[in-house]
């Protein structure tokens, strides 16, 4: 054999041995190597898997291909409702529980997240029975009585809540969620101490668990401890980088110590993860306006609502820079103005004419050369029968550009109709009257942060300044940094307010929960209070709507004699405040009247009364009437007060120099008769029942610690 062969033969048997090995390896790999059936339990693993990541989307892909191959798969269905808990889908929620239920049979663990489902529902009666049924049949159940305290804090029991978490926390004394529960209802009742233990039992069974950390941080951060509550939360998103809410908090946090350049760094953190982290984009924003970047803060603003542009409160923050740094005829005015126009023209549709009108002169008071928007306005106006004021509306349009053949016609006809009006032949423009009667100081109350934007209250004094300043008879102050009583009640006496008001300012993700204290500027006590709760679509925009009436009823009606022919006076009241004919006035010596030392009103003495004025004829903006002197000698001057009757017991019979106190409504002489047998006090103002929640924020927490 030559050579040549002898490496061939050599070569193939190598191959061959090769070959061997391999078909022997391959016979050898065993079973669990080979590619698992796709069968119920793979993808109700894989569910697992997602669902304990918080990917609730593709869970829910799994384990509906789990129940597809088996329909009796009562685990996967309740996992499958589980998904949907957690994304607010809890009418869905309720219907896989219930093939849940058909499947495993009706445990403790299905009822009890049927409790949860019915109270996201706000079916709170059957919530209630769905949780009791679980304590009837195990009285140890931990998760029913945290259901039930979850109700009774909807409710505003907190101690009722309260000892639900002791109970729990009795069988099971490390109870992450009974310690957790116990430590932020500790800290809303004020019970500080008790708060702190708790929250310190927690850290030291589950110091590794990154909500634990996340309360602590909020429990510092509430109570003024910025520094701990930075520690805290950083332990909390190294134990668990996805906590978004933990990046939230620490932006916060870092917003609180003035560090707004790490500020800005978390939020394009958030940013980058999820561009619909609205929290993110405003304290972005808002950080870039400490630092004097106004601009950069408007573009921050503007790109942050077009990525979420339902955030009414970042709206109005942006809608604050235009207000205050936009030239007039700067076209972006006319970009966020059309936003409140198209509004207004929703409203309108729907027959909603008092929103219709808030949304127009949010536009006009960002844009007042929007004249689409003032024509339309005009034209509400025009419907609610305020023909004075639309003509005024026509006129400043046709002064900006030139209008066409029929608005000309409309003016000239509107001007023939109203040639003949109170003011014409009085010789008064009522438009350019000063009506402004009351003085208020709008302060932020300074208590622990409760809201998901920093500063929220500040924007909304501002808004709710402007809306107050948008009525002739109300000249509004807002101070935007947090103070005490002391120092409010300080600043508005020295400033002659005749009112205060202190506003405190809850937010979760869907509720909002404002509560505002008027007090009087002259003597410091309380003259109402008012708690306002919304939820829903635009409840940012009808919180203030609601905040704004609410205290404009309880602010009697006062108006000046401007003008006097014989017996017949002008008033600087009319339609517009309420004013009908035949209301019946108190003329009252002018600097007599003042506020009352308790309640909300006006008070004067007897021996101030000059007359009684009557109303025979009604304009929109001022009225004539009838004056009768109250004694020999006829007193009255130019700029003398009117305010409706009061009201008097049936026997009154007050002696002279005797206190009045005035309604907070105008009053015909048939009304204020029909009054007559009711009590002196100031008429109370019209106050939102809470209907949903009352402490969001507390809520939301302890809902998110399920």
């Amino acid at each position: 054999m030559s050579k040549k062969s002898a490496a061939g033969y050599a070569t193939g048997i190598r191959i061959r041995l090769a070959v061997c090995c391999l078909a022997a390896c391959l016979v050898s790999v065993p079973v669990s190597a080979a590619a698992p059936a796709r069968t119920s339990k793979y993808y109700f693993d894989q569910g697992q898997k997602l669902q304990s990541a918080q990917d609730w989307y593709g869970a829910v892909e799994s384990y509906y291909e789990a129940v597809r191959l088996n329909p009796a798969y009562g685990a996967a269905w309740f996992s499958l409702a589980e998904c949907n808990y957690e994304m607010g889908e809890y009418s869905l929620a309720l219907t896989y529980l219930e093939s849940a239920g058909t499947y495993s049979g009706k445990t403790a663990q299905i009822l009890n997240l049927t409790g949860f489902c019915y109270l996201g529902l706000q079916a709170y009666g059957d919530a209630e029975r769905t949780f009791k049924q679980v304590l009837a049949s195990y009285p140890n159940d931990i998760d029913a009585r945290f259901g039930l305290a979850q109700l009774d804090i909807l409710e505003g029991r907190l101690s009722g809540a309260e000892q639900l978490y002791l109970d729990a926390l009795k069988r099971q004394t490390s109870n992450r969620r009974a310690l957790l529960s116990l430590s932020l209802v500790s800290a809303e009742m004020g019970k500080m101490a008790d708060a702190e233990r708790y929250i310190e039992q927690a850290l030291r069974h589950h110091g590794d668990d990154a909500e634990v950390h996340y309360v602590a941080a909020w429990l510092a951060f509430r109570k003024g401890d910025a520094a701990s509550a930075e520690r805290q939360v950083r332990a909390a998103v190294n134990l668990a980088p996805a906590l978004d809410k933990g990046y939230e908090l620490l932006a916060s946090v870092l917003f609180e110590l003035r560090r707004y350049e790490e500020v800005i760094d978390v939020c394009d953190y958030r940013i980058g993860r999820d561009r619909n982290a609205a929290t993110a984009w405003y304290l972005k924003g808002l950080s870039l306006q400490k630092l004097e970047r106004t601009q950069d803060a408007y573009d921050v603003f503007a790109a942050g609502l077009a990525a979420v542009p339902q955030d009414e409160i970042m709206r109005a923050a942006l809608e604050l820079i235009v207000t205050d740094t936009f030239a007039v005829e700067d076209g972006r005015r006319r970009q966020w103005s059309a936003f409140h126009a198209a509004k207004a023209g929703e409203y309108e549709a729907s027959y909603q004419a008092a929103q219709a009108e808030y949304e127009y002169r949010a536009a006009l008071r960002l844009d007042p050369l929007n004249l689409d928007a003032r024509a339309a306005y005009g034209a509400l106006l025009e419907k609610n029968g305020r023909t004075e004021l639309y003509l005024e509306q026509l006129c400043f349009i046709s002064a900006q550009q030139t209008v066409s053949v029929s608005v000309s016609d409309t003016i000239e006809a509107y001007d023939s109709l109203l040639s003949s009006t109170l003011g014409t032949r009085w010789n008064v423009d009522p438009f350019y009257l000063d009506k402004t009667r009351w003085h208020i100081g709008v302060y932020v109350l300074n208590s622990a942060s409760r809201t998901l934007h920093p500063e929220a209250d500040g924007v909304t004094v501002r808004s709710l300044a402007e809306l107050f300043n948008g009525n002739q008879a109300i000249a509004a102050t807002a101070y935007t940094q947090p103070v005490s009583y002391a120092e409010a009640f300080r600043r508005s006496r020295s400033a002659a307010h005749d009112y205060f008001v202190l506003v405190e300012f809850e937010q979760s993700d869907r509720e909002l929960l404002l509560t505002a204290k008027l007090y009087s500027a002259a003597t410091g006590t309380q003259a109402d209070v008012f708690r306002i709760y919304r939820t829903g679509n635009d409840r940012y925009a009808g919180m203030l709507r609601r905040l704004y009436a609410s205290i404009r009823s309880v602010l009697p009606v006062r108006g000046t004699v401007i003008a006097r022919r014989g017996e017949n006076v002008l008033l600087d009241l009319g339609s517009a405040d309420g004013i009908e004919k035949g209301a019946r006035l108190t003329v009252v010596k002018s600097g007599k009247i003042s506020v009352p030392d308790q309640g909300a009103g006006i008070t004067y003495a007897d021996k101030d009364v000059l007359g009684t004025a009557t109303v025979t004829e009604v304009g929109e903006e001022i009225s004539q009437a009838r004056y009768e002197r109250g004694g020999f000698f006829d007193r009255l001057n130019i700029g003398d007060e009117a305010v409706p009757v009061p009201s008097q017991p049936a026997d009154a019979g007050a002696s002279v120099g005797a206190p009045q106190t005035a309604s907070a409504v105008p009053q015909t002489a048939a009304a204020s008769q029909a009054s007559a047998a009711q009590s002196p006090a100031a008429v109370k103002s019209i106050i939102d029942e809470i209907t949903g929640i009352e402490y969001p924020v507390l809520s939301g927490m302890l809902d998110s610690l399920r």
